[in-house]
């Protein structure tokens, strides 16, 4: 079972390749690539590595923090946008 954190593996197998393919991009061992899969479902990968590991699968690694419900700002600026139509009722 695949858990939320399976981001590496979810890719290799993704892009077809085996973890020791993977580990020679990386110039890393296999069982380093095997760990590092682990690692990462434990949420005990760092940053960097998740960058290195990315890179040599061709990708671009993002870290963002990104909000639950909305912050003030959204709120504001969705209050201050205009509205894309306009309803105009004739009268009768």
């Amino acid at each position: 079972m695949m858990s939320n954190f399976d981001t590496i593996r979810s890719m290799r197998i993704q892009q077809g390749l085996k973890g020791f393919q993977l580990a020679e991009r990386m110039q890393v061992s296999a069982a380093r690539v095997s760990v590092l899969e682990k690692d990462e479902a434990r949420g005990a990968v760092t940053l960097k590595l998740m960058e290195k590991t990315a890179k040599a699968m061709g990708c671009r690694f993002e870290y963002r923090i990104v909000p639950e419900t909305p912050t003030v700002t959204d709120v504001n600026e969705k209050a201050n946008t205009k509205p894309r139509y306009r309803v105009v009722v004739k009268p009768s």
